[in-house]
Protein backbone atom coordinates (compact mmCIF):
# COMPACT_ATOMS: atom_id res chain seq x y z
CA UNK A 1 0.00 0.00 0.00
CA UNK A 2 1.46 3.36 -0.94
CA UNK A 3 2.32 5.57 2.02
CA UNK A 4 -0.31 8.13 0.99
CA UNK A 5 -3.05 5.48 0.98
CA UNK A 6 -1.83 4.15 4.31
CA UNK A 7 -1.93 7.65 5.81
CA UNK A 8 -5.47 8.20 4.51
CA UNK A 9 -6.61 4.87 5.93
CA UNK A 10 -4.99 5.59 9.27
CA UNK A 11 -6.61 9.03 9.45
CA UNK A 12 -9.99 7.52 8.59
CA UNK A 13 -9.58 4.92 11.33
CA UNK A 14 -8.55 7.52 13.89
CA UNK A 15 -11.61 9.61 12.97
CA UNK A 16 -13.92 6.69 13.84
CA UNK A 17 -15.73 6.48 17.12
CA UNK A 18 -14.36 4.22 19.80
CA UNK A 19 -17.10 1.66 19.08
CA UNK A 20 -16.34 1.70 15.34
CA UNK A 21 -12.64 1.16 15.99
CA UNK A 22 -13.44 -1.66 18.38
CA UNK A 23 -15.61 -3.29 15.72
CA UNK A 24 -12.85 -2.88 13.16
CA UNK A 25 -10.36 -4.43 15.56
CA UNK A 26 -12.67 -7.42 15.96
CA UNK A 27 -12.99 -7.81 12.18
CA UNK A 28 -9.23 -7.61 11.72
CA UNK A 29 -8.53 -10.07 14.53
CA UNK A 30 -11.01 -12.54 13.05
CA UNK A 31 -9.56 -12.14 9.57
CA UNK A 32 -6.14 -13.08 10.89
CA UNK A 33 -7.54 -16.36 12.16
CA UNK A 34 -8.64 -17.30 8.65
CA UNK A 35 -5.24 -16.95 7.04
CA UNK A 36 -2.06 -18.87 7.36
CA UNK A 37 -0.02 -17.19 10.04
CA UNK A 38 3.27 -15.57 9.27
CA UNK A 39 6.30 -17.76 9.82
CA UNK A 40 7.02 -18.26 13.50
CA UNK A 41 10.31 -16.54 12.98
CA UNK A 42 12.57 -15.30 10.28
CA UNK A 43 16.19 -15.71 11.09
CA UNK A 44 19.04 -13.95 9.41
CA UNK A 45 22.70 -14.12 10.14
CA UNK A 46 23.74 -10.71 8.86
CA UNK A 47 22.51 -7.25 8.06
CA UNK A 48 22.98 -8.05 4.39
CA UNK A 49 20.73 -11.11 4.65
CA UNK A 50 18.09 -9.00 6.40
CA UNK A 51 18.23 -6.40 3.62
CA UNK A 52 17.89 -9.21 1.06
CA UNK A 53 14.76 -10.54 2.79
CA UNK A 54 13.29 -7.05 2.95
CA UNK A 55 14.08 -6.49 -0.73
CA UNK A 56 12.33 -9.77 -1.60
CA UNK A 57 9.22 -8.61 0.23
CA UNK A 58 9.26 -5.23 -1.47
CA UNK A 59 9.76 -6.92 -4.83
CA UNK A 60 6.67 -9.03 -4.20
CA UNK A 61 4.70 -5.86 -3.54
CA UNK A 62 6.10 -4.11 -6.62
CA UNK A 63 5.34 -7.17 -8.76
CA UNK A 64 1.74 -7.11 -7.61
CA UNK A 65 1.89 -10.26 -5.51
CA UNK A 66 -0.55 -8.72 -3.05
CA UNK A 67 -4.27 -8.67 -2.40
CA UNK A 68 -5.65 -5.43 -3.84
CA UNK A 69 -7.34 -3.09 -1.37
CA UNK A 70 -10.54 -3.23 -3.43
CA UNK A 71 -10.68 -7.02 -2.97
CA UNK A 72 -10.11 -6.68 0.77
CA UNK A 73 -12.81 -4.02 1.00
CA UNK A 74 -15.21 -6.22 -0.99
CA UNK A 75 -14.57 -9.16 1.36
CA UNK A 76 -15.22 -6.95 4.38
CA UNK A 77 -18.45 -5.62 2.84
CA UNK A 78 -19.65 -9.12 2.00
CA UNK A 79 -18.76 -10.67 5.31
CA UNK A 80 -19.41 -7.84 7.77
CA UNK A 81 -21.39 -5.23 5.93
CA UNK A 82 -18.63 -2.67 6.39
Amino acid sequence: MPQEDYSKALNAILAMTYQQRLSLLSVLAESLQEKEPAPASVTVSSGEELRQKLDEGLSDIEAGRVIPAAAVNQRLREKYGI
